[in-house]
């Protein structure tokens, strides 16, 4: 399944196994696909995984995440749901396990309080046997993916007038997760989500079937509540699966706080960030410069007002300010930029934002500590980043509709997704950087991660300016460009097909169009070492 293309997969369960089917209607549809890819083989050898609870009263949940044995499977179909089919099945020889020291008497006595009949998703085919195999182990995969990722129990009890285009708009949330356009740590809060919804589900199915007579008042209540806990969870996962509230920023709220604008008669205010102020200090200001010392950097961004300055000295610090930038404000550090650190809060969403019309941030090192958003977030305005070092855990920096960005003689490290990403219509001049080591979590899907150094999607088009940067060693493209379709650089389709990477004097010439044609102006970079390539169009 990983190995398959997003269309792939679309046209695999939306038109081979649904088939326009409803969603009351699904269950049966799958039901039908496997029955008819089981009718290939009768018997076959499989791995039954289950859970240790049925073998164990006590367990180390990471040391033994499930519970192995070889079988032969014996297909005879109880159920009439895809979900809730069972099989046949018996201890293979020789007996085989993941777990070294179980016995074969306890598996047998197991078995034999089962009565040999176990889920036919808790089997998977083992390598080396006939072709046939392989497609019921296919058809296995086709069916758990559905169940575990695209299936939703609220389904059937809505009317959805086109259920294969719900179902297409779940394969592509799952394929923008494995292919890093929803970083890492976004996409662990959607399966997080998912999985509390589940368990919310069973726990009041669990519940409502303990009560054995009419509910009492306190018993009604705690249905309520739990099925109240239920629908919240619900509205969540469909604003997830909504391409058009995911596809333009963050999953989060944006910024709220007003702009305070200037300060009376339009002073202005040097912040001091320190533990302790001398003279030594502040001996390069102007005699009459206004100071204000903190020993806090939250309490100097709350203070500030427009056209104030805030000077950092080496030291480490935190500010949930920093999310919440809405005034005309320098923040630089004094000293070297290794020195002055802000780390981000790991509890937080965002680290840096800013809607500001102008905010700069010079000689500074941001380092991202759990947080899911962005490390830098434009969301309007302009920012500037001067000789900063950004690295990044979660995404690196974004630069959403209309905003703009000038980043100069900085680095950006360790971003989950590309090191820089433009939105359709933002502006961006890069000059002097390094982006590097840009994607560097990706684990079971790298064929089909793209995303490395830059990323720009388009439609509008962005505007991108690049003197001297250096982009390597990233694990996706040096720079990945995201079109909505073929017509709009008006280039070969085939060309596009394949992708473009800098190279031969075909793609050059595709890529000076395409440059034409997206006010990409480049000049004297160096892309190099990644591991995709340099420079790749992706038609979505």
């Amino acid at each position: 399944m990983r190995g398959m293309w997003r269309d792939e997969k679309v046209a695999l369960y939306c038109d081979e196994v649904l088939q326009d089917c409803k969603a009351e209607d699904a269950d049966e549809a799958m039901s039908k696909y496997l029955s008819e890819k089981l009718k290939l083989k009768d018997k076959w050898l499989g791995v039954w995984k289950t859970n240790p609870e049925l073998f164990f009263v006590e367990y180390e949940e990471a040391s033994i995440p499930f519970v192995g044995i070889l079988v032969e499977v014996t297909c005879k179909l109880h159920q009439n749901s895809s979900s809730c089919f069972k099989v046949t099945v018996s201890v293979a020889e020789p007996f085989s396990s993941n777990i070294a020291n179980i016995s074969r008497d306890l598996v047998d006595e197991i078995l034999e309080e089962l009565e040999h009949s176990v889920p036919l998703l808790e089997v998977y085919p083992v390598e080396g046997q006939e072709a046939d195999i392989r497609d019921i182990a296919m058809a296995l995969e086709v069916v758990r993916f559905f169940y575990d990722f695209l299936w939703r129990e609220w389904d059937d009890e809505e009317c959805c007038e086109n259920y294969t285009a719900l179902i297409e708009e779940r394969i592509n949330l799952w394929c923008d997760i494995q292919d890093g356009t929803i970083p890492g740590p976004i996409a662990k809060r959607f399966k997080k989500t998912l999985e509390k919804y589940k368990d919310k589900r069973v726990e009041l199915v669990e519940y409502q079937s303990n009560i054995k007579e009419d509910p009492s008042a306190a018993e009604a209540v705690e249905c309520w509540k739990k099925y109240y806990e239920i629908v919240m969870l619900c509205g969540l996962l469909k604003m997830w699966e909504d391409l058009r509230l995911r596809v333009h920023g963050p999953f989060f709220p944006r910024i709220l706080r007003r702009r305070k604008g200037k300060r009376e008669l339009g002073k202005t205010i040097t912040h001091i960030v320190a533990k302790v102020m001398t003279t030594e200090m502040v001996k390069n200001l102007s005699s009459d410069t206004l100071l204000q010392q903190h020993d806090d950097l939250d309490l100097a961004l709350d203070s500030c007002y427009s056209g104030d300055t805030v000077v950092i000295f080496p030291g480490e610090y935190q500010a949930e300010n920093l999310s919440l930038l809405t005034d005309d404000i320098t923040i630089k550090g004094v000293g070297k930029r290794e020195e002055i650190i802000i780390t981000s809060e790991p509890s937080h969403d965002s680290f840096v934002v800013s809607k500001a019309d102008s905010v700069k941030l010079m000689h500074l090192s941001l380092i991202q500590q759990g947080t899911v958003d962005g490390i830098v977030v434009v969301e309007a305005g302009h920012m500037t980043l001067e000789n900063c070092i950004l690295k990044c855990e979660g995404t690196g920096v974004c630069v959403l509709t209309g905003a703009a960005l000038t980043i100069t003689d900085s680095e950006i490290t360790g971003a989950q997704g590309a090191g820089v990403e433009l939105y359709p219509g933002s502006i961006a001049i890069l000059e002097r950087n390094e982006i590097h080591h840009c994607n560097n979590l990706r684990t079971s899907d790298r064929s089909k991660s793209i995303l490395g150094g830059i990323n720009m999607k388009v439609l509008p088009a962005p505007r991108l300016k690049m003197t001297n940067n250096h982009i390597y060693n990233n694990k996706g493209y040096g720079i990945s460009i995201l079109q909505p379709s073929d017509r709009f650089f008006i280039v070969a389709e085939d060309a596009l097909n394949k992708g473009a990477a800098s190279g031969d004097k075909k793609d050059d010439q595709m890529l000076s169009k395409v440059m034409h044609n997206l006010n990409l102006e480049m000049n004297n970079n160096k892309i190099e070492a990644n591991l995709k390539g340099d420079i790749r169009i992706i038609t979505r």
